[in-house]
């Protein structure tokens, strides 16, 4: 019975689509009534979720647009902004169809391609459309794109200067080196940075991934503090309190020296960790030893060596445990997941930085899970501009 409900209420609403279409066709102008269904169908997809109740609706609205000649290709690629990851799935496979329907509109596609203000994933769909048109136009859309916005794009770029150099480093060493070493200044994934590196490694030339990166390598840790029953992802322990009222959560003696803090099983002292794993990996594990059923926190100081961009930055973390990041005071990270794997720039937020006197405070948390594959406590945790490329930071 719910599921015939759900069909019914489906066919209304797009009932009710098409009656608002023909509403719209028949008060306005030809040209109004053709923009504002337009307008509509738009809205309809770029709403799209995954409730059945708007699959209905959102195939009117499909209909609607696909019908459109592929001089208005630019349309539905200025659909993508708004969309849900499912409405740019549905706008896909509309434009696929718009492309088709009379001469192919290569000129709108270079077009949108070279605007690199323009929403990331449209401009890689017009990339495929035009490639798929004429392969031999490839090499000439990727000209200059180890530097684009567009990380799909970016990636075939950079995969073309990895093959380049590997073509060319057994006779022309020092041009592979040239190539490799604009792979690990503009590449993004983490795989391609790891094969530059290691041919790089092998011509003599070794490179710091993590430093490259801009991975953070060095905290002061304190724990285990508690989280039995995996229940105290938002139990505040007093790190957590004493950060977010003073902007430090290592409380002073007399002396000037951290004290010690009630853990899980009994005081607790802050302790420096630095990683020297190549990808930035810090690992809470040992210091920690091996605590279950816990939480730790991270802190540190830090100023900015880069040149800051306008507005937010980001900050990128990998962690295979539950965590929250606050940075300058404000939780900007939270993700009560544990165990369902880990990468690179795994969860991405945005931030705010300055030059000087910056903080950081990361919350990983463990649970009581005793499989081979539940072990690791670790994380990777670095800032950037909002293309990705790397923030350098002087931790203090």
């Amino acid at each position: 019975m719910p599921c015939c409900v759900g069909r019914a209420v489906a066919r209304r609403i797009a009932s009710l689509f098409c009656l608002s279409t023909l509403f719209v066709t028949v008060f306005a102008s030809p040209g109004q009534a053709a923009d504002q269904a337009i307008e509509a169908a738009l809205q309809s997809i770029a709403a799209a979720d995954q409730e059945t109740i708007g699959d209905s609706a959102t195939t009117a609205a499909v209909e609607t647009l696909s019908v459109l000649p592929s001089t208005q290709i630019k349309v539905v690629l200025d659909g993508f902004g708004p969309a849900t990851v499912r409405g740019r799935n549905w706008l896909r496979a509309v434009a696929a169809d718009v492309a088709d329907n009379g001469p192919f509109p290569t000129e709108p596609l270079n077009a949108y391609f070279a605007d690199r203000q323009a929403d990331a994933d449209a401009r890689y769909l017009a990339y495929q459309l035009l490639v798929a048109n004429d392969p031999s136009r490839q090499a000439v859309l990727l000209g200059d794109a180890e530097t684009d916005p567009s990380l799909p794009v970016r990636y075939l770029k950079i995969q073309a200067l990895i093959d380049q150099a590997d073509a060319v480093r057994k006779d022309q060493p020092d041009a592979a080196i040239e190539t490799l070493t604009r792979v690990v200044a503009n590449a993004r994934s983490p795989k391609q940075l790891q094969t530059a590196a290691k041919t790089l490694k092998a011509l003599g030339k070794p490179v710091d991934l993590a430093e490259t990166l801009g991975m953070m390598r060095s905290f002061q840790l304190i724990g285990p503090f508690d989280n039995t029953g995996s229940k105290h992802f938002d139990t505040a322990y007093l790190p957590e309190n004493q950060y977010l009222e003073s902007g430090d959560p290592v409380r002073l003696g007399a002396d000037g020296k951290p004290l010690t803090e009630e853990g899980k099983l009994g005081p607790i002292a802050w302790q420096l960790i630095i990683s020297e794993d190549q990808l930035g990996m810090v690992d809470i594990n040992e210091p920690l030893e091996n605590a279950k059923d816990s939480v730790a926190y991270l802190f540190a100081k830090f100023d900015v060596l880069s040149p800051l961009p306008e507005g937010d930055c980001q900050m990128r973390i990998g962690c295979i445990n539950a965590s929250k990041v606050w940075v300058n005071g404000k939780l900007v990270s939270a993700n009560e997941v544990y165990h369902s794997g880990t990468r690179i720039d795994q969860y991405i937020d945005s931030c705010r930085l300055q030059a000087t006197g910056n903080t950081v405070l990361i919350k990983v948390l463990q649970n009581a899970q005793t499989q081979p594959w539940a072990q690791d406590w670790q994380f990777q945790f670095r800032l950037t501009r909002p293309d990705g490329s790397a923030l350098k930071t002087d931790i203090k």
